[in-house]
């Protein structure tokens, strides 16, 4: 399983690096195409457009930010996961979609986390300088952020400009996105480029929750639907939170 988790978590850093390059790709300046070879998809982008893509950006990042924070930590924080996904292993056979959850005090001191999957609950622990336990627990928290980090990143192709919101005390920048609803030229050719990367994912909508300061993913409620090579469709959900712990100091107590 831990085999498993480590291969998923480097395809989803490999496939987000891809899917940010392919999405900035959308906004080559116009002398950079040949006017011979124009066509409607690949016509340039207007500075609307332009500013989308910073968006775009902002929220991939955002996963990215915070799969940073849990590996590396500076800040305490839990983080509570729950979704619904495929728990089939062997890709072949049809999907079977089950419970997944997380429930995680991460600090940079300690990780202490309970894992679901299924049936199945596991809890450990881990001391920032016990190497192999802290990367073993590390493997656990990314790999919960496999699959919302892939929906998320071809999510922001579509998204819609960001408005405020506040989760807990924190401002936000509250993300929307819907690729059924994809009607700009940039938005789609940023969406098929990036199911050219992410071939499974047919459709993903939720919200995502950006911090303004940090620019760091804090809240996601996302959904997304699937067909694979072998015409297995499903769908799966996931909900994510962050909230931050408060740290004291001796003086301050």
């Amino acid at each position: 399983m831990n085999c498993v988790n480590a291969k998923k978590t480097l395809l989803a850093l490999i496939v987000v690096l891809m899917l940010i390059a392919v999405l900035a790709g959308c906004n080559n300046k116009p002398n950079t195409v040949n006017s011979e070879r124009v066509s409607p998809m690949s016509q340039p982008i207007d500075r609307v457009s332009a500013l989308d893509m910073a968006d775009a950006k902002r929220l991939s990042d955002g996963a990215s930010k915070l799969i940073d924070a849990m590996k590396r930590p500076v800040k305490s924080f839990h983080f509570s996961y729950k979704a619904q996904e495929n728990l089939t292993d062997d890709k072949t056979k049809p999907p079977q979609v089950g419970p997944v959850g997380l429930q995680a005090d991460i600090s940079p001191e300690e990780i202490d986390l309970t894992e679901t999957r299924g049936s199945t609950t596991r809890a450990s622990k881990a001391k920032y300088g016990d190497e192999v336990n802290w990367g073993m627990v590390n493997l656990a928290t990314l790999g919960a952020m496999t699959s919302p980090t892939l929906v998320i990143a071809v999510g922001a192709s579509v998204t819609e400009p960001p408005s405020t919101d506040l989760v807990g005390m924190v401002t936000a920048d509250k993300f929307t996105f819907n690729t059924a609803l994809a009607s700009t030229t940039s938005q789609k050719v940023g969406l098929e480029r990036a199911r050219m990367v992410m071939t499974t994912i047919r459709n993903c909508k939720g919200t995502a929750w950006i911090a303004e300061d940090s620019g760091q993913l804090i809240k996601f409620n996302i959904d997304a639907d699937f067909l694979d090579r072998n015409d297995h469709s499903w769908s799966e959900h996931y909900e994510g939170v962050v909230t931050p712990k408060q740290s004291f100091s001796p003086e301050m107590k």
